[in-house]
């Protein structure tokens, strides 16, 4: 087999796995949203938002458990963020860390999930899980960290900017 054979043969399956990836995110968005209609359609709207607030800081709790599982550092705030960065691209999402002093900001320029929950006629609510996660993701990981979200796509902002801070 030629250099260029295998070359090609790499190439296409570089692009079917990330195709792949790409249809396990949109598996992932109908799922949720799925599981929240039958909510709403059982219970109402209202009890559908307030579980989906809940469902995301269960997943925080969990998200960071697994970075100290993984030998995360607490008190590592830029590699904390840098962690949160890379999971937000592995979901598809645009997504970069800035320091600001000592602080540190995630900051989004695009997201999906936008576009998913405009497609379930929900558009604009995905702010509150998202803060819920971020926060409960950090509070898991230390409870001397803060966060603040300054801006959100969903808002109208042109990017959804988390300010991460550490307390003495």
């Amino acid at each position: 087999m030629s250099s260029t054979q295998s070359g090609d043969d790499l190439a296409k399956r570089l692009s079917r796995a990330e195709r792949d990836w790409q249809s396990m995110q949109r598996i992932c968005h109908d799922f949720f949203h799925g599981w929240r209609r039958v909510v709403a359609d059982h219970l109402g709207e209202e009890k559908a938002k307030e579980l989906e607030i809940e469902f995301y800081g269960r997943i925080g709790q969990n998200t960071g458990a697994m970075y100290l599982e993984r030998g995360g550092n607490a008190d590592d705030l830029e590699r904390i963020v840098f962690t949160l960065v890379r999971a937000s691209e592995v979901m598809g999402e645009a997504a970069h860390l800035a320091r600001d002093g000592d602080d540190v900001l995630l900051v989004h320029t695009a997201c999906p999930w936008q576009d998913s929950f405009r497609a379930n006629r929900i558009a604009n609510q995905c702010q509150a899980g998202c803060d819920n996660w971020f926060r409960t993701t950090a509070a898991s990981i230390s409870t001397r960290i803060k966060v603040v979200t300054e801006s959100a796509l969903p808002a109208g902002d042109g990017t959804c900017t988390r300010r991460f801070s550490q307390s003495d």
